[in-house]
């Protein structure tokens, strides 16, 4: 019994706190609270000398096995077999023993691999009410899994740094049986990765219950050739807590390629990841779920949405998140170069190949984003005549340079942005429908920011935080909320920054009020109806208050164009109580 105690050390030192806590609540009670292994077997109990001279009679104290195989129903050997909180109640034992008690029990699990590490059990005469409670038993079993799952953190934290610093390749977490349990994106889309397969079917060579056993010593190295004919090495290293061995962390790397996300490939890099775009919208949680799939394909991919949504980006985040964020970024804008430039922008030209061109050549967009990613913003804004030979490239995958005479094959996946409905300019003859087509494999729209207006206070406290530069931020007037949650704008979340940082230069640095504000924002703000306050003032509202209910606020909020203080005005409160009920009724 010590060696169980002692394998289980970790296990009985962050559960002790709570069983601690159950018992204090019932210790004049004939109630037992007891910690078991993944086995079934008891490894600690607490309660009080009468309740455990009791159950000591029908083996009920540590060192006991309630596995069901041994002991029949049970609450601990059910929750086992079943892999859930169960309760059983009285004559529901199978020994008769039992009958009188009330016992219920909740698996505890590793937050990481989710197998069983042991069980939390409540044991109570059926008579007592509070015996009953297999909400609370189920409530600290899972505050042992919090714990669990931040110790975890402490102990790995080194594995953990090597599968954070790694993020981006494919990597998975399997238990003791080989099993695969959690995977990233890279893992999944790479790889075909599925949660449930067995790590030895990414291996090349078998690995057997000793290989898993002595993860605990050392970690582990193998091969693995994929069904595209890419060869990856992997890098096992054990999952532990104490000695307690719970599986391991697979990474894998292609084979020839860099090994460190912090290095930089020299050139043009991106800014911005998924973390930069700020969010509580489903619209848009949906859109970066699409796009952190889209990573992991080399299919070209269209961009579309107004000026100032963050289309770039996007795209930025895109390539960081993908197989190429070690190869280079290369963004072009279509609409900022000129007609004539155009061809030799984007594919270069030899040396000598017209008057005034370099006698060594130059290279072309194209061939600088080689084994990365070209972002061709405003593709909208394209001359026809380079529509042509931007097609010929993605469908040749190769370039010819102006003057040469050899197509030069590139490995560039493509992702291209607009501001325009390409559909009517195919209608008007300014955009090739072929190439639309050919771009608009996979398809991500990015929604307008008066379509995303729960996002709008994120984006303000955000720019706040960056314009003040550690300094304190100045406070925004509830009128000034207003005015950001009402306002169309046209220029989207670009239009949104530059008012914030407008503001805070014009602010005295305490304190952001509407005459802090943009004159073209406040001239640009939609007028109510002229009929509204005749509307109100003939209503049940004039002179007087009512009951402000959610449809209410919500009829007055449109007519008044979301305008706070003119909704508050014509309900004749105060504009903290519009806000209180927006946040009351879920509306902000």
């Amino acid at each position: 019994m010590l060696a169980k105690k002692e394998q289980h050390r970790f296990l009985l030192d962050l559960a002790r706190p709570y069983i601690e806590e159950m018992f204090r609540y019932f210790n004049d009670e004939d109630i037992m609270v007891v910690l078991c292994d993944h086995d079934g077997i008891i490894l600690e109990g607490k309660a009080n000398e009468n309740t455990k001279r009791m159950l000591e009679r029908i083996r009920f104290q540590p060192g006991a096995d309630w596995n069901e195989q041994v002991a029949g129903t049970n609450a601990i050997g059910t929750a086992l077999m079943e892999k859930k909180p169960v309760q059983i109640f009285s004559a529901e034992h199978f020994c008769q023993g039992w009958h009188p008690w009330v016992c219920s029990a909740a698996p505890i699990r590793d937050p990481f691999t989710e197998q069983i590490i042991g069980v939390l059990n409540m044991t109570g005469k059926k008579k007592l009410v509070q015996a009953h409670d297999i909400f609370w038993v189920v409530s600290q079993a899972q505050k042992i899994e919090q714990a669990i799952g931040f110790h975890l953190m402490q102990q790995n934290i080194f594995s953990f740094k090597s599968v954070l610093d790694t993020i981006h390749d494919p990597f998975v977490i399997f238990d003791m049986d080989g099993r695969i349990t959690r995977h990233n994106d890279a893992a999944k889309f790479l790889l075909g990765i599925k949660i449930g397969e067995r790590i030895e079917s990414y291996m090349d060579a078998p690995i057997y219950q000793k290989d898993l056993k002595d993860l605990s010593n050392k970690g582990m190295q193998a091969l693995f050739r994929g069904k595209d004919g890419t060869d990856w090495r992997i890098r096992i290293q054990p999952y532990k807590m104490g000695t307690y061995l719970f599986g391991g962390m697979a990474i894998f790397q292609k084979i020839g390629s860099k090994t460190s996300i912090h290095v930089r490939p020299k050139g043009n890099s991106t800014r911005y990841c998924f973390n930069h775009l700020l969010t509580k919208e489903p619209s848009m949680i949906r859109l970066i779920k699409l796009a952190g799939k889209a990573s992991f394909s080399d299919k070209t991919v269209l961009i579309t949405g107004e000026t100032g949504t963050g289309k770039e980006v996007l795209a930025q985040s895109i390539h960081a998140y993908g197989p190429r964020r070690q190869g280079p970024f290369v963004g072009v804008n279509c609409g900022a170069i000129p007609k004539e430039l155009v061809a030799s922008e984007l594919f270069g030209y030899e040396g000598g190949a017209f008057t005034g061109a370099k006698s060594q050549g130059k290279k072309g967009k194209f061939l600088l984003a080689d084994k990365g990613t070209i972002f061709l913003d405003e593709i909208g804004d394209l001359p026809l005549d380079a529509q042509v030979c931007l097609l010929r490239v993605l469908e040749e995958r190769a370039v010819f340079p102006i003057g040469g005479t050899e197509p030069i094959p590139i490995d560039v996946r493509v992702i291209a942005a607009t501001h325009k409905d390409l559909k009517k300019e195919i209608k008007k003859g300014n955009f090739r429908e072929d190439l639309y087509h050919r771009l608009n494999v996979i398809s991500l729209s990015v929604p307008p920011l008066r379509e995303r207006r729960g996002d709008i206070s994120l984006l303000v406290e955000s720019f706040l935080r960056d314009a003040c530069e550690g300094k304190t931020c100045p406070q925004i007037e509830d009128e000034v909320w207003g005015i950001f949650h009402s306002y169309q704008w046209p220029g989207n979340i670009r239009q949104l920054k530059n008012v914030v940082e407008q503001a805070i230069f014009h602010s005295d640095g305490q304190v952001i009020t509407i005459n802090d504000l943009p004159q073209e924002l406040l001239m640009g703000m939609e007028k109510p109806s002229t009929d509204l306050n005749k509307t109100y003032e003939s209503s049940q509202w004039a002179g007087r208050k009512k009951k402000l209910t959610r449809e209410i606020l919500i009829e007055v909020l449109k007519k008044t164009n979301g305008c706070v203080s003119e909704a508050a005005r014509l309900l004749n409160v105060s504009r903290m109580t519009i806000y209180r009920k927006l946040k009351e009724f879920g509306l902000e």
